[in-house]
């Protein structure tokens, strides 16, 4: 075998003591006054850098949930100011993706001064994760995988979800209201702290457009027990999709007790027959005061229509949907929802009577 002329990378590079020393007349000459000034700064600052990252105080405090007493002006402008390092305990989250659309991203918009005003941040998914309307529980289960991994001092509560057919009416009501008091009996030997599912039904059963999901690992088996049905069952049917899906899951007794049904008109209500009727008396329908209005259906092929009429209205100045707090009914229903649940009422029963009440 014939040697291999091709030069080595040692003798390529290789020096012999004169070269290294004509190197290094070359390289090594002496700094300059300059030259040395401008090291001598950079280390300064690279020092003063580490100092800086290693010796800023973190607070170990978790942000306040923001309080949640009545606000007895509509104009935002002169609600307490809200300290802007500090965050509700509670996100938003919604979806909307596809080509945009202007009816649906102005009803997302709608949301923008009750975040402002109570400091919720709010999530919105704009890329499709699962066929379907899956990936409502796809960016639910990321949100929630987000914060379980975060200490618990610095995570959400609760999340919100609604979807982007909601326009939000009345800016001043905190999401707050809704959530059971902690160690308040709810009946079932449970207190609030045992509630991590707040939804509520229409006339088809769960309707799943609009609901609070706690921050846990409940709510992370739920939602995967959901979206896994089918690999389970591959015959059962899902009239409503992903909806009948959290409903079947929902009515198993490994979870059916931490979930709460409570009045729809509160946070998932429907429109009224018109915008000048009578107050309605209809359980599924908003009263003025409401927090928000769900347009669920879209039979006649219409609900971009109404919505942008509604959305009209909410945005306009002598908006008399847009109430203080202590001006709605929400405080002394929502009151007496959890004191009677306490007392041992039938869950059922009280949001059949709350719910049927009108609002003047």
């Amino acid at each position: 075998m014939s040697r291999s002329t091709r030069p080595s990378f040692d003798s390529d590079f290789s020096l012999d003591d004169n070269d290294e020393e004509s190197q290094c007349r070359q390289t090594c000459r002496p700094r300059s006054r300059i030259q040395t000034l401008k090291y001598l700064s950079f280390l300064t600052l690279a020092v003063s850098l580490i100092f800086y990252l290693t010796h800023t105080p973190t607070s170990s405090l978790s942000p306040p949930i923001l309080p949640s007493s009545p606000f007895l002006a509509s104009d935002p402008s002169s609600t307490p100011p809200q300290d802007s390092k500090f965050r509700s305990k509670i996100g938003k989250a919604t979806a909307s993706f596809g080509p945009k659309d202007t009816t649906y991203e102005a009803a997302i918009s709608s949301h923008h001064t009750h975040d402002t005003i109570h400091s919720y941040p709010h999530f919105i998914l704009r890329e499709r994760m699962l066929p379907g309307l899956w990936s409502k529980h796809a960016f639910l289960l990321t949100l929630l995988g987000t914060e379980l991994s975060k200490p618990a001092e610095h995570r959400l509560h609760w999340l919100f979800w609604h979807d982007r057919d909601t326009i939000l009416m009345n800016p001043n009501v905190p999401l707050e209201v809704f959530l059971p008091p902690p160690e308040k009996e709810v009946g079932g030997n449970r207190t609030g702290r045992d509630v991590n599912l707040i939804v509520t039904n229409d006339r088809h059963g769960l309707n799943n457009g609009v609901f609070f999901l706690r921050v846990s690992e409940w709510a992370v088996r739920f939602l995967s027990a959901s979206l896994s049905l089918r690999e389970w069952d591959a015959h059962v049917t899902l009239k409503y999709s992903e909806q009948s899906a959290m409903e079947i899951v929902g009515g198993r007794p490994h979870f059916s007790p931490n979930i709460i049904h409570v009045p729809q008109r509160w946070f998932n209500a429907y429109p009224p027959p018109s915008t000048t009727s009578p107050p309605p008396s209809a359980p599924s329908a908003a009263r003025k005061g409401s927090l928000l209005i769900h347009f669920a259906s879209n039979r006649d092929g219409k609900r971009p229509e109404r919505m942008a009429q509604w959305q009209r209205i909410a945005g306009s100045p002598g908006n008399e949907w847009n109430k203080p707090l202590n001006e709605t009914r929400y405080i002394t229903e929502i009151d007496e929802f959890w004191r009677r649940l306490g007392e041992g009422e039938d869950e059922g029963g009280v949001v059949s009577d709350i719910g049927a009440r009108k609002w003047e």
